[in-house]
């Protein structure tokens, strides 16, 4: 895969990423769907060649459709691709919901990639964190660092943007994608998650994107209520005639009573007050339905 041509800061940041990679015997990538991590695996595969495997990590808690796209990035870079399933969902330190959450998540991820990593003799397990990550406060990483995990987006300076540009510049299908963290996190810290807990974020969520045409939703899991969030840029779809209604319609079916819409705060932006708008829905017997 050859580089369109990039600005000089870039290309260094992309070169020295490069040599960061080519200095390991081979490596593993940890490979979601989003850009960050596909990004990583693009430049593991031009530094590594054949010595250099993605994983998938497949749950109850991935978004629906991921794992086709993830498979979809791994034929276009031609990186060798490896779908495993973990259970983390089944760790009750995990379904407690605690606020380090995502530690537990990625301690399991990182072992069974550490152990794909030893059964293919690979030396390095490589993540996608960049440097705007490292403001935010995420367990994972502690979960990275105890692993042995690097960053080579990170260590070369990468920002978000750097990246989007990078994948742009890649032909990276996924570089304007919005980031679709696991579906845990539409869950509040504290309840407990359950499998059906997120089968039932997972569908509305696909419902509310088939239905509205949005791509960049978050779906709330407040009991039987549905706390629909919607990027900015996107809030206008949700004002079309009836759209609204046929939503709530469609949420009702998989359980939710009521349903809010409000525009999703982003870690680029000062988190400000809004007034959702709310949807009231009727608690409807269907014992004889």
């Amino acid at each position: 895969m050859s580089l369109s041509p990039a600005s000089a800061g870039l290309q260094v940041k992309i070169d020295k990423a490069v040599h960061i990679i080519g200095q390991f015997n081979g490596a593993v990538v940890a490979l979601s769907a989003g850009v960050d991590s596909s990004l990583v695996a693009a430049l593991a595969r031009k530094a590594l060649g054949d010595r250099v495997v993605a994983v998938t990590a497949v749950s109850e808690s991935l978004a629906p459709g991921e794992i086709e796209i993830a498979k979809k990035t791994a034929r276009g870079i031609r990186i060798r691709h490896i779908v495993v399933t973990t259970d983390e969902v089944h760790n009750e330190s995990y379904t407690a919901n605690p606020s380090n959450r995502c530690y537990y998540c990625k301690d399991t991820l990182y072992r069974e990639l550490r152990r794909q990593a030893d059964n293919s003799g690979l030396e390095a397990i490589l993540d996608g964190t960049q440097l705007d990550d490292l403001g935010d406060t995420r367990p994972g990483l502690l979960a990275a660092k105890e692993a042995g995990v690097r960053s080579p987006l990170a260590e070369a300076g990468f920002s978000k943007k750097d990246v989007r540009e990078t994948a742009h510049l890649l032909g990276l299908e996924v570089w304007d994608k919005p980031a679709m963290p696991c579906l845990s996190s539409r869950i509040p810290h504290g309840e407990e998650i359950t499998v059906e807990k997120l089968s039932q974020v997972g569908e509305a969520e696909s419902m509310v994107k088939r239905l509205s045409g949005a791509r960049d939703i978050r779906v709330r899991h407040h009991g039987e209520a549905a706390a629909i969030e919607v990027s900015q840029e996107e809030l206008p779809l949700f004002h079309r005639d009836d759209l609204m209604k046929q939503v709530k319609e469609d949420l009702r079916l998989i359980g939710f009573t009521r349903v809010t819409l409000g525009p999703r705060k982003t870690a680029s932006k000062q988190a400000t007050a809004v007034v959702a708008q709310d949807y009231l829905l009727p608690i409807i017997n269907t014992s004889n339905h």
